[in-house]
Parts: structure tokens; C-alpha cells; sequence
């Protein structure tokens, strides 16, 4: 048995085969361990098709009008109310009939300074809240008809400001006698009775 591990009994064959399998599983598991490196793989780079071309984007986002101006002040924006061009910040809240609520995150100092110089009133009523209202006002350079407003800008929740425009209702163009005013109450006594 020359051919024979003699101490253990197996024929070298069978060893050599044994060791030449397990060192081909080594090497297979060496090169799996390599190959699973924490190194990122180098980019592949196909010859067949051409990177697409870089496009720069078509739509252009609409930059909002600026709030204020080169001085700091409010600017006007398109939007009038009785002959009252209001500042650009507002959004409305409430229009009904002849009552304009709007709110706004414009500072309440900005907004009284862009209201006061372009209302024309003998009566401004302030609060400690800071609050300011602006009371039978006519908008300055009114063209046409008059409409006296009252113009409230108070202070809101946080730092926003809450602006509220009533439209007044128009005097009489001419009151009645008072001749006339008590004959017509004495008729709608007697119809009552």
C-alpha cells in the first residue's frame, strides 16, 4: 500500500483531493470577501450610448413683487377700495357690502405709516394694543365720487396685522324739512293704531 496514508488508512488520491477542494473553497471565499469591500466599485461607463444633454429648466419661478421699497416703506399694489389704493401684504380676510377685513405679516408701524398720509380725517383714535383707527377718513387724491371710510389697523395674533375698512354710508344729498319728517310720523302713528 505504497499508494496509502499508512497511518490513517486513505489512499493519497483521495487526500490530494481533498486539499486541492479546499483550497479552491479558500480562494473563492477570499476572492468574495475582496470583492465585498467596503470601496465603492468604479463607475461604468458605456461607450454605446451618449450621456444625455444637460437642459437647463424652461420654467422660471415668478419672483414675488417686493413688499417694500428702495426706502423701506410699504409699496401700493394693484388692488383699490373706495378710491383707497392699498398696500402690497394684505390678504383678505372678509368683503361684504361695504366692510374690508384683510390680514397681513407686514408690522403693524408699516402698515399705520402707509395708511396715514394717504387718508385725509380730523380723528385718529389710538389704543395702548397700538392699535389706530382712522375715523370718517377720505382717501387723498380721490377722484370722482367721496366716500368717507373708517380705517382700522390693529395688531392680530403673533406679529400679524389685521387691517379693516368700513365704507361709510353717503349723507343725504339734502335732509328733508322737519315739517315733513313729523307729518310723516304722525301718518305712521295713525296707520299703526
Amino acid at each position: 500500500m505504497a499508494l496509502c496514508d499508512l497511518e490513517r488508512g486513505v489512499p493519497l488520491r483521495i487526500l490530494a483531493v481533498v486539499h486541492v477542494t479546499r483550497a479552491a473553497i479558500g480562494i473563492v471565499i477570499g476572492l468574495v470577501v475582496i470583492g465585498c469591500g467596503d470601496e465603492p466599485d468604479a463607475p461604468v461607463v458605456s461607450e454605446e450610448v451618449a450621456p444625455a444633454p444637460v437642459v437647463p429648466r424652461t420654467e422660471t419661478r415668478a419672483t414675488p413683487d417686493p413688499l417694500y421699497g428702495a426706502d423701506g416703506e410699504l409699496l401700493e399694489s394693484d388692488e383699490v377700495v373706495a378710491g383707497l389704493r392699498l398696500p402690497r401684504g394684505l390678504r383678505p380676510i372678509l368683503s361684504q357690502d361695504r366692510r374690508h377685513v384683510y390680514g397681513s405679516d407686514v408690522p403693524l408701524v408699516k402698515m399705520q405709516r402707509y395708511f396715514g398720509p394717504r387718508l385725509v380725517t380730523g380723528q385718529v383714535d389710538t389704543r395702548p394694543s397700538g392699535r389706530a383707527t382712522f375715523v370718517d377718513a377720505v382717501p387723498r387724491d380721490v377722484r370722482g365720487g367721496e366716500v368717507r371710510l373708517d380705517v382700522t389697523i390693529e395688531p392680530a395674533s403673533g406679529t400679524a396685522t389685521r387691517v379693516e375698512i368700513v365704507e361709510r354710508m353717503p349723507a343725504p344729498i339734502s335732509a328733508p324739512p322737519e315739517e315733513e319728517t313729523l307729518r310723516e310720523a304722525r301718518e305712521a302713528w295713525r296707520q299703526a293704531d
